[in-house]
């Protein structure tokens, strides 16, 4: 039988892929969508962009709430909320309702980014924390797979029949959590629930103060958002030598499967005594001679390759971040540390999709390479003079 731990865990890492296949619900049938409801593709985008838009103000106090409650309420407060959206997009076929739902389902996304840290400290040793972290930064990657490959498929001839499917599932993983998850056990030691909003403020503040956790951040920032972007924008790079859409969707594919594949592999280099700061060395240096392969090449295979060892150089280090930033914070504060965490990764998505919007609109795609380059030379400062912890901090 599966232990408890266990069963937490896999309930969470459902959630945080169905929370990442939400957020990217609509974007693989963008022209059905603009169909079927008669709204305009920018109206489409709406429905993914209020994901970023709303992770920024909710992300500390979400943090200072996963401090402050068990894992089995987190866990319910998810699912509920996950119900109540998937609801709201079915009551009818109309735009005002889709967008309801995403509002929701946004709302409640930077508690499910968040909880890991906390939960890895509330129910499994100091050393399985590790794995708790990678095997939910995979399921982040996992869900946003299936939703370009699955979503298309079910979607049909009606995508608003589709997503009673949508509801079924919801309303099954939440029968499951609150049939499933037991109270949290009763040695964890949690931030007292009638502390003021300065405690939190205070214990952010301080993390930032921390030259580890600013280059930690930093890093995400820098890495979050050149994949945001390269995700975003990939197809007219590489339409410029004439690659098609179809080749586009496997090359970004296989960028989501490289990084599933490196967050299996730089655990077990850690384990084998390899630093953080060499992995992250080395992966930046690869990024970047990689990016000019992506730019530069029309072929198939090589641009198949390249896309696998972008996604795996960008992706692998996540876990170990994560679970550098949760230790830096200490157990009490890891969901704060975490949220912070992410606040940073969701704002370099917005800061440099945004940096190459500009590159998009004028064709420039040599200037878009450059600054892609220049994200990554400000990442590698970062992890040379930020980055000098104890190895056994990650083992």
């Amino acid at each position: 039988m599966m232990p408890i731990r266990y069963r937490v865990l896999a309930i969470y890492i459902v959630l945080q892929a169905v929370m990442q296949l939400e957020w990217l619900r609509f974007a693989p049938i963008t022209d059905q969508v603009v169909t079927d409801y008669a709204v305009t593709p920018s109206q489409v985008g709406t429905l993914s962009l209020v994901f970023a838009l709303l992770f920024m103000p909710l992300a500390l106090p979400t943090g200072a709430l996963i401090d402050r409650i068990s894992i089995r309420a987190s866990l319910r407060i998810m699912t509920v909320s996950m119900v109540l959206s998937a609801l709201l997009r079915v009551l009818a076929p109309s735009y005002v309702f889709l967008l309801a739902g995403q509002i929701v389902f946004a709302m409640v996304q930077p508690l499910t980014m968040s909880l890991v840290a906390r939960l890895a400290v509330v129910w499994f040793p100091k050393n399985e924390h590790i794995k708790v972290t990678e095997l939910s930064s995979m399921a982040i990657f996992v869900g946003v797979g299936i939703a370009f490959v699955l979503v298309p498929m079910s979607a049909g001839h009606s995508v608003h029949l589709s997503l009673f499917i949508d509801l079924a599932v919801m309303i099954g993983v939440a029968l499951l959590t609150f049939v499933c998850v037991p109270n949290d056990p009763a040695h964890i030691v949690m931030t007292p629930t009638g502390s003021s909003t300065r405690v939190w403020w205070t214990q952010a503040i301080k993390m930032l103060r921390t030259a580890p956790f600013v280059a930690i951040l930093i890093i995400i920032f820098l890495a979050n958002g050149y994949f945001a972007a390269i995700s975003t924008w990939l197809e007219p790079i590489l339409s410029r030598h004439h690659v098609s859409p179809q080749t586009t969707g496997i090359v970004a594919l296989l960028m989501l499967v490289g990084g599933v594949v490196g967050m299996v592999i730089s655990p077990a280099l850690v384990r084998r005594g390899v630093t953080l700061r060499g992995i992250l060395i080395a992966a930046t240096l690869t990024a970047a001679a990689t990016t000019f392969v992506l730019f530069a090449s029309s072929s198939i295979i090589v641009l198949c390759i390249a896309g696998t060892a972008l996604g795996m150089m960008l992706l692998s280090p996540l876990p170990l971040l994560i679970q550098v930033i949760a230790e830096t914070a200490g157990d009490i504060h890891a969901g704060t540390a975490v949220s912070i965490f992410w606040l940073a990764g969701n704002a370099g998505a917005v800061v440099i999709i945004q940096a190459l919007s500009t590159v998009a609109n004028s064709g420039r795609w040599e200037l878009g390479c450059e600054i892609l380059i220049a994200t990554l030379a400000i990442q590698l400062i970062a992890v040379m003079l930020g980055l000098r912890y104890r190895q056994e901090s990650l083992t």
